[in-house]
This record gives structure tokens, C-alpha cells and sequence, in this order.
């Protein structure tokens, strides 16, 4: 079987598991450089890698001009993935293993993309689009890997399924819709007849998908994200909130989805209406975080002015009411957002 991507430059290094310890490749996972200027200075960082305390490398290296460089063989294992981190995708539990611990290095292909923002954020350009659509047709075409998003039988699939923990924003935004288009449209959404949603999801109508385990749903332009990145967030943990102008968001497990078609948070546009984004970074923190901080205490000096005024007029039904209001309000807020209140 050839193992070699024809036309691909050659910057090859020794990080990987030679032979894969046996198993063979059924996933395909894209990356993003998080940094960087071309596909061939990438693979020259891994070069220098090699021998040292942090040793990386990927099969292939795409460059924003549609360069192809590979690094190592398709039968061996590159040491892309690093570690599983909660939160993942299941069928990673079910990895070939070394040592008694599952690594996604060997029954994976990874393709690392060139881009130049530190946040993944960058959208491929035109050439960069065209080499890897190419690139993973081939590769699920050489070694028989289903040409969709992937499941437990294997497919394709971003950096986040493997760790959501610290790659959530790989490979930040990639065309996923026009590689399914361009696969024959066999990369279908997430449905709710797929194992993840019949385990955690019932339809619920006009408010779209609700989830009985955490009490909340999901739904509109946040529930279709949901939908294209295979349940990557994880579970929601809120309803979809709206006390920012212009914007809605959601917190789950592994993150914040937020709809944010103009991008007041972050991203430019190639990272499209809805996106992903920690919420210990600094603009959801800003702009997401603080206003409902600044609410809640609003709030709670509100209840100690009314406090005094009761010890002025215990017989006020309309203080004791305004209290009680308050007291609600704090109530409500606190289970709202308390995930990210602490």
C-alpha cells in the first residue's frame, strides 16, 4: 500500500512510532499551526525537535500557498496528538494502547495547517483549502477510512475530539460543510438517531435539543454549531443567554459556544457566526463574565439597602416584596451562570 503522498515535498524526522506498533490508521485529524509562516519551516521546527524533551512532528504540513510537505510515513505513527484530556471522544478510550494507556498517535493521520494567528483563527486561503481536501480524499481513499466526521467505526475529525482540555481551538476554524460537499456529502451532521444524542438528547420541538442529565437545551444557530463540530462542546451546562447586545452564548463542558455574527468577542470572519472559546480567556472574561458580575453585585447592594430599610419599617409589605424580588433575582443569576461565577 503506498504510504506517500504523491507530490507532497519531503522534511522528514524520526518523531513517530515506526510501524504504528501494528495498528493501522482510521482516523483522520486536522490541526492548525497556531503560528508559523510556511509548511516547510513548520517541518523544520520538527526537525530540531528531534532528541529533545519535547519531541512533535505531523504526517503532513499544508502551507497557505497550498504547499504539501510530509514528515513521516503514513504507516508509522506521528506524534501529533499528545494526550487524551477529558471531555473527549469516547471511542479515543478504545485506541491502540502503550503501556496499558490509549494513544491516538497510532491509529491516526494528522495533517497540521498552516496559521499564522495564535488562536487558530485564520480561515485556509483558496490554495490551502484545495491541497487539503485533496490530501484527506487520498488518505481516506489509501487506507479505508469512512469519508465522514467521525464516529467509533473511524473518519475525520479536528485536534478538540482528542483534547478538549487545551486544544479546543484546533484547528479553529476549517471549512468542515464544503470538505463534506466536496467528499459527496457523506460528512453528515450530528442527529439525534447518532449514539452521543440518543444518549444525552431529546428532541424538544421549537426549542430544539434538550438534555435531561444537565436540564438545559440547546438550540437555533448554536444548536446547528452543536450539530456541524459532532458535539465537540461536550454537554451544556446553560441555556442560551443573551445579556450581551448583539450576541447569544452557551457554556458547556469543554467551553463557551458563542453566536456572535459581527465578532465583537474574537476571531475574524473566516471563523463564522458561531465559534468556540475558553472561558478563562481574557475577552469572554471581559465581555461575558464581568457585565453578569457587575449585575449580581448591582443585585446584592440593592438587598443590603433594602435590608436597612426593613429594620426601619418592619411592617412594609411593599419593602418586604422588593426584598424578596431581589433575593430571586440573585437566585436566578446564581444558577444561570454560576459555572463561571466561581
Amino acid at each position: 500500500m503506498a504510504t506517500d503522498e504523491e507530490g507532497a515535498i519531503w522534511i522528514p524526522n524520526g518523531n513517530c512510532f515506526v510501524g504504528r506498533n501494528g495498528a493501522a490508521p482510521r482516523y483522520v485529524v486536522i490541526h492548525g499551526t497556531a503560528g508559523g509562516s510556511s509548511a516547510e519551516n513548520i517541518a523544520s521546527y520538527f526537525q530540531g525537535t528531534q532528541g529533545t524533551n519535547n519531541p512533535v512532528s505531523a504526517h503532513y504540513v499544508i502551507g497557505r500557498d497550498g504547499t504539501i510537505v510530509q514528515c513521516n510515513s503514513e504507516s508509522d505513527g506521528a506524534w501529533a496528538n499528545g494526550i487524551i484530556t477529558p471531555g473527549h471522544d469516547s471511542w479515543w478510550d478504545n485506541a491502540p494502547q502503550i503501556d496499558g494507556v490509549p494513544n491516538p498517535n497510532l491509529n491516526t493521520i494528522s495533517i497540521e495547517h498552516v496559521k499564522p494567528s495564535d488562536d487558530n483563527s485564520d480561515a485556509l486561503t483558496a490554495p490551502q483549502q484545495a491541497s487539503s481536501f485533496a490530501l484527506v480524499k487520498h488518505i481516506c481513499q489509501r487506507w479505508n477510512i469512512p469519508p465522514r466526521m467521525a464516529d467509533a467505526s473511524g473518519g475525520i475529525t479536528g485536534h478538540f475530539s482528542i483534547d478538549p482540555v487545551n486544544r479546543s481551538r484546533c484547528p479553529g476554524t476549517y471549512p468542515w460543510d464544503a470538505l463534506r460537499q466536496y467528499l459527496g456529502g457523506t460528512i453528515d451532521m450530528l442527529q439525534l438517531t447518532d449514539p452521543l444524542a440518543v444518549a444525552y438528547f431529546q428532541d424538544a420541538g421549537g426549542r430544539g435539543w434538550f438534555c435531561p442529565k444537565t436540564g438545559h437545551h440547546i438550540g437555533g444557530a448554536i444548536l446547528d454549531f452543536y450539530r456541524q463540530v459532532q458535539g465537540a462542546p461536550r454537554l451544556p451546562l446553560t441555556d442560551e443567554l443573551k445579556d450581551v447586545p448583539g450576541i447569544a452564548y452557551q457554556i458547556f463542558e469543554a467551553g463557551m459556544v458563542v453566536f456572535d455574527p459581527s465578532h465583537q468577542i474574537d476571531a475574524p470572519a473566516g471563523f463564522g457566526r458561531c465559534y468556540m472559546v475558553k472561558l478563562a480567556d481574557a475577552l469572554p472574561q471581559h465581555y461575558l463574565v464581568q457585565p453578569v458580575r457587575d449585575q449580581l453585585n448591582a443585585a446584592l447592594t440593592q438587598v443590603k439597602a433594602l435590608q436597612q430599610q426593613l429594620l426601619a419599617a418592619q411592617n412594609s409589605t411593599q419593602i418586604i416584596n422588593d426584598y424578596k424580588t431581589k433575593l430571586n433575582q440573585i437566585h436566578n443569576l446564581s444558577d444561570t451562570t454560576g459555572e463561571f461565577l466561581k
